[in-house]
C-alpha cells in the first residue's frame, strides 16, 4: 500500500515540475535570457571597440555570453519542436 501512495506522489510531483520549468523556460524564462544576451553581446561590441577595452573583460563577458547562448539557442529549438509538433507540452 505504502508502495503504491509513493509511486503516485512521485508521479505527482515530477509532473508538477515538468509543467513548471516549461511554462518558466518558453515563457518569461526565454524572453528573460534574449534580453540579457542582446544586452551581454551590446556591452560586449561597444567594449572591445573602445580604446580601453581589456582582455580580462572580454574574457568575463564571454563566459557569461557563452552559456546565454546555449540556453538561448536550445529554446529556440525547442520552440520549433514544439510547433512543428515533434514534442507535445
Amino acid at each position: 500500500m505504502s508502495l503504491i501512495l509513493v509511486s503516485a506522489a512521485t508521479s505527482t510531483a515530477a509532473s508538477s515540475a515538468v509543467s513548471i520549468t516549461t511554462a518558466i523556460s518558453v515563457g518569461v524564462g526565454g524572453a528573460l535570457i534574449a534580453i540579457l544576451l542582446i544586452m551581454l553581446l551590446s556591452s560586449r561590441e561597444l567594449i572591445s571597440a573602445s580604446n580601453k577595452s581589456s582582455k580580462k573583460v572580454l574574457a568575463t563577458l564571454d563566459s557569461a555570453i557563452v552559456p546565454l547562448l546555449v540556453v538561448f539557442s536550445l529554446t529556440i529549438v525547442f520552440q520549433v519542436l514544439e510547433i512543428v509538433g515533434t514534442i507535445s507540452v
